[in-house]
C-alpha cells in the first residue's frame, strides 16, 4: 500500500443534494474508516463548487498559449509544476490515497458529468498515467478503487436480459479504462438498488452492508499498508 502509518481513502463524492442516499453512503464511508483507523479525505465536487470542464484554466504556464492539446499540456505540466491549484489538489488527494472510493448515482447509465469531469483533469497525463505506464506499470498500483451507487431502478433491470442490461457491461469503461487503465485494482462495486424508491428499514439495510463491506476492506487494507 502507499501509506507509511495509517492508511488513507479519499471519498469522491458527487450528488448535488445534501440530503441523497449517495451522501448518507459517502458519511457511512467516512464513519467506517475513520473508526477503523483510517485517515480519510473527502472530494464532494458539488459542495466545493468542482469544474468538471477541461480546459485551459487546468495549467498556469502552458506549453503553447496559442492552442491547446490537453494531454501534451497536462505533461508539460507534470514536468513543470504547472497544473492549476484545484487540479493539484486533487491528484495529490489521489495519489496519497490507498482505496479510492466514487460515491455517485447512476445517471444514464453512467457517471454523473460532475465526477467524469473529475477524471477528465485529475488523470493528469505524466502524473497518473502516460509514458508506457498503464495497466500493471500504471503509476497508481497497488491501490484500490470501488464504486459505490446508487441506482433508480430495481437489480432484476441491471441483470442480462434485463431492461437496462447487465451492470458490469455498462460499468466497464469505468473498472477497465479508468481504475485498472492506471494501475487500480478494480473492486466490486456496493449498488443501493432502487435507493430512491426504498424504505427506510431497506436504506438502514444498505448501510449496514455498506459498512460491513468497508470494514472488510479497511481491515485488509490495515495489515498490508
Amino acid at each position: 500500500m502507499t501509506s507509511a502509518a495509517s492508511p488513507t481513502a479519499l471519498l469522491v463524492h458527487a450528488h448535488p443534494e445534501p440530503t441523497s442516499f449517495a451522501a448518507a453512503l459517502r458519511d457511512q464511508a467516512e464513519r467506517t474508516l475513520v473508526d477503523a483507523g483510517w485517515s480519510v479525505e473527502v472530494s464532494d465536487l458539488y459542495a466545493d463548487g468542482f469544474n468538471p470542464v477541461a480546459g485551459p484554466g487546468d495549467f498556469t504556464s502552458p506549453s503553447d498559449p496559442h492552442r491547446l492539446h490537453v494531454q501534451r499540456e497536462q505533461a508539460h505540466a507534470a514536468y513543470s509544476g504547472g497544473l492549476a491549484p484545484d487540479v493539484l489538489r486533487e491528484v495529490e488527494r489521489l495519489e496519497r490515497a490507498d482505496l479510492v472510493v466514487f460515491l455517485a448515482p447512476l445517471w444514464w447509465f453512467g457517471l454523473p458529468a460532475i465526477l467524469k469531469g473529475w477524471v477528465d483533469r485529475v488523470f493528469v497525463y505524466g502524473r497518473v498515467y502516460g509514458n508506457g505506464l498503464t495497466f500493471e506499470t500504471g503509476p497508481l498500483r497497488g491501490k484500490r478503487a470501488m464504486l459505490a451507487l446508487t441506482t433508480g431502478g430495481p437489480e432484476s433491470s441491471y441483470s442480462e436480459g434485463g431492461m437496462h442490461g447487465d451492470l458490469g457491461v455498462l460499468l466497464h469503461s469505468v473498472h477497465h479504462g479508468m481504475f485498472r487503465f492506471t494501475g487500480m485494482e478494480a473492486l466490486e462495486p456496493f449498488v443501493a438498488w432502487g435507493a430512491g424508491w426504498a424504505d427506510d428499514a431497506t436504506r438502514e439495510g444498505y448501510l449496514d452492508a455498506f459498512a460491513a463491506r468497508l470494514a472488510e476492506l479497511a481491515s485488509e487494507g490495515s495489515e498490508a499498508a
